[in-house]
């Protein structure tokens, strides 16, 4: 199996945005295990040969999916369902749809507009990030792919939740989440050809395509503000502490 602690994972080139979230700074001076959590858009048109190497090499053992149902059942890889073992389908919903006013005189700017969107994630999918949370924190379920459709929003909400729980620096989920900027151009132009996607899609403002980092700072400030944090949040929702600190051991390493 490759190494993927060393290496990160291999390029795949039907599967856009692609990475290991494994190296980054936490607030005490640790740093995240490598080949532990992974994110990506979406893995729908994932080949056998690709599909092979995200369970052979990579060594996948638990996707976690974030579309809904409606998503899933009209892009899913037959090739991809052959060689995974554990798949948590867990809906993220924001409960409501963009309105981006371009002047941004109301409050409703491209930042605020997507920050708000961000935040309704937590109101409207508790049970969602609660299911996740347990299942990497539990042991020999990573490592764990998390994907949405484009691997931005949904992705990187839940990505941020978890690194933020285990006290990732804000810094440094900011600029993980800004690595998605410009990696889907070709994924999209694919989604296009998909029934009910290309509605989707054109019904997006442009902001909602971008991932610019004053979201993710934005949404930071916002989960700190409202539910006083990324653990304080998961609690919330019912994990218990036990739980978050076995997500501390499987995503963080010991040694400062």
């Amino acid at each position: 199996m490759t190494d993927v602690a060393s290496t990160g994972p291999p390029r795949l080139p039907d599967l856009a945005n692609l990475r290991d979230v494994g190296g980054l700074p936490t607030g005490d001076g640790r740093r995240t295990r490598s080949g532990r959590l992974l994110r990506s858009a979406t893995p729908f048109y994932l080949d056998a040969a690709q599909a092979a190497v995200l369970a052979d090499e990579v060594g996948v053992r638990l996707r976690i999916d974030l579309r809904s149902r409606g998503e899933v059942d009209g892009a899913t890889s037959e090739h991809l369902a052959a060689v995974e073992h554990d798949v948590l389908h867990a809906p993220v919903r924001s409960g409501a749809s963009f309105a981006v006013d371009p002047t941004g005189e109301e409050g409703t700017g491209p930042v605020e507009v997507m920050t708000a969107h961000y935040l309704r994630f937590l109101e409207h999918s508790p049970d969602a990030f609660e299911a996740i949370t347990r299942a990497v924190a539990t042991p020999g379920r990573t490592p764990a792919l998390v994907h949405c459709t484009l691997g931005k929003d949904r992705t990187g909400v839940t990505v941020a939740l978890l690194l933020s729980a285990v006290g990732v620096t804000d810094e440094a989920i900011v600029a993980d989440y800004a690595r998605t900027e410009g990696q889907n151009v070709d994924l999209l132009d694919r989604l296009l050809g998909l029934p009910g996607y290309a509605e989707r899609i054109a019904a997006l403002p442009a902001e909602a395509l971008g991932a610019q980092p004053a979201t993710m700072t934005a949404f930071l400030a916002g989960l700190q503000a409202t539910h006083g944090g990324a653990a304080a949040y998961l609690r919330s929702v019912g994990v218990e502490d036990a739980v978050l600190d076995a997500l501390d051991r499987q995503l963080v390493e010991e040694e400062r």
